[in-house]
């Protein structure tokens, strides 16, 4: 356990904007504008490998960084009936008495052990993670079987696709190329920032299903918070 990363992120919590998906948006949206001068040809050539790799290394802790503010969402304003079930599954992770005395001196709550530990890095990890609260019928199953209502529109259509995961997946795959395996090559296409939006796309409808979740479970000790 390492308790000072479990006090940064809680440092880190707090610079955020409160609501996950509006947080990760406003980092997808910096990192599209970056991407569309990429394909353009618009950045000094000295730094474009530089912007590329630093445009899928963010657009991926974004990713990761909605996924375990929702997860906190859950904790904070779902029943704990609803969600105490899960913990143990979610984190396994057995304490000696030193790791004991470590969270109380640092008046840390278990859930935000929990929280930390999390790593989203991963499309099946977030489908596993998710289906827990899901009744195990997997999120992104869940998230193509969404039928919306477009805005003027009076036909129920399904805005999802299995497509989306494919994107996501070669995005998540990207980035671990290019921490752990970089290759001296443009790899930034505008094949990559369809997948970026795309991407985006599906978490949208994946902050739907959650958010339909935890208002299906809300605590009913939090009143109108």
């Amino acid at each position: 356990m390492n308790i000072r990363q479990v006090l940064q992120a809680r440092t880190n919590k707090k610079t955020r904007i409160n609501r996950p998906f509006s947080n990760f948006y406003e980092t997808i949206q910096q990192c599209t504008a970056a991407g569309d001068l990429i394909v353009s040809g618009s950045l000094d050539p000295k730094i474009a490998g530089l912007i590329e790799r630093s445009v899928v290394i963010s657009t991926v802790t974004a990713i990761e960084v909605y996924y375990r503010d929702i997860l906190d969402f859950i904790f904070h304003y779902c029943a704990p009936e609803f969600f105490e079930p899960h913990l143990k599954h979610l984190f396994p992770e057995k304490f000696d008495i030193g790791d004991l005395l470590d969270v109380y001196r640092h008046n840390l709550h278990p859930l935000e052990l929990v929280s930390a530990a999390q790593s989203f890095q991963n499309a099946d990890r977030i489908d596993k993670t998710f289906a827990k609260f899901l009744k195990n019928q997997g999120l992104w199953k869940s998230v193509f079987k969404l039928q919306i209502r477009l805005k003027d529109q009076t036909e129920i259509e399904s805005s999802f696709a299995h497509n989306e995961l494919v994107a996501l997946k070669r995005l998540f795959d990207l980035r671990h190329e290019l921490v752990h395996d970089p290759a001296r090559r443009a790899f930034f296409t505008e094949k990559t920032l369809e997948d970026i939006w795309t991407s985006a796309h599906l978490i949208f409808g994946s902050d739907i299903v959650i958010s339909q979740v935890i208002q299906a479970n809300r605590d009913p000790a939090l009143g109108n918070e």
